[in-house]
């Protein structure tokens, strides 16, 4: 691996092989027509059921040429986007949930037992039980983590996209987020609690938050790794070590094939030893989704 520095976190540290550039880390989720205009048919679903006019609603939400705006962008098929912020703010007023109005996932009204989005916790006064709410936004899976499968990049095609929904970033508001399919076992050891194929990880973008973040032992990252001059990577999920001349990104894996991925903390390296990969982390994984299959 070649020598490689960069700022890491509030300080500064020459980090062999480690990295955040830039030019991957901003694939634009545009929307293509199609999916501008079944979001706007879904508001407007919602503006029926509510009673209310396109005009009062998005005044109501703070948003006053928000959905003119939207219904501007469809009848021109433009790529243009709907942000979130715009999504959180009409939902309580359309008496639905962001995720629904985005994606048409879950519930699309909220009942007398629902809590409401923003709110804190609500009890269920039938029930006894206290329900958490909390503002769920929609997180673009980019692709899939597996370690040691090498494959050739792929083109970025939105039409594609999948999403998942989480709650928003408290420790990182304003940095995207990405998500990945996991696969294979490196992590099925992982503790308090593994990661399983037909699982999704989710963080922020690290190259958005490595001025905010000082790396620790013990966090879960997804690696990239390089080779054939960017042709082919790999993308992996592991837990950062770190000693004094290195760091090592750890499988926690029962299947004892998997190996770390070792980053010498060193400025000056024996240039014979350039095995042509290059490393860096995409990801700081803040949580993870579970499937299961019957």
């Amino acid at each position: 691996m070649p020598l490689m520095h960069e700022t890491i976190g509030i300080n500064t540290a020459n980090v062999n092989g480690l990295f955040t550039a830039r030019e991957f880390l901003a694939p634009r989720l545009d929307y293509r027509p199609m999916e501008l205009r079944e979001i706007l048919g879904r508001i407007e679903k919602r503006l029926q059921a509510v009673g209310l006019s396109a005009t009062a609603a998005s005044k109501a939400a703070g948003k006053p040429d928000a959905i003119r705006n939207l219904q501007r962008a469809v009848e021109k098929d433009d790529r243009q986007g709907v942000s979130t912020a715009t999504l959180n703010a009409l939902a309580p007023i359309l008496k639905t949930t962001a995720v629904w109005l985005f994606a048409g996932a879950g519930p699309e009204e909220l009942g007398e037992n629902t809590a409401s989005i923003g709110t804190p916790t609500e009890q269920v006064a039938s029930e006894g039980i206290a329900i958490t709410s909390e503002k769920m936004l929609p997180i673009p899976i980019i692709g899939q983590v597996e370690a040691g499968a090498f494959r050739e990049a792929p083109e970025y095609d939105p039409d594609e996209t999948r999403y998942i929904a989480a709650p928003p970033d408290r420790d990182f508001p304003h940095a995207r987020r990405f998500s990945f399919d996991v696969s294979g076992d490196s992590m099925n050891d992982l503790k308090p609690r593994p990661l399983m194929p037909g699982d999704q990880v989710y963080g922020p973008v690290f190259d958005d938050i490595d001025h905010l973040v000082v790396l620790r032992e013990g966090m879960i990252v997804v690696i990239e790794q390089t080779r054939d001059g960017g042709h082919t990577r790999e993308w992996s999920v592991k837990q950062l070590e770190i000693y004094e001349d290195r760091y090592e990104f750890c499988p926690r894996s029962t299947n004892k094939k998997h190996k770390p991925i070792v980053v010498p903390n060193t400025v000056f390296r024996d240039p014979s030893e350039d095995d042509g990969r290059r490393v860096r982390i995409l990801c700081l994984v803040k949580g993870s989704h579970s499937a299961f299959s019957y």
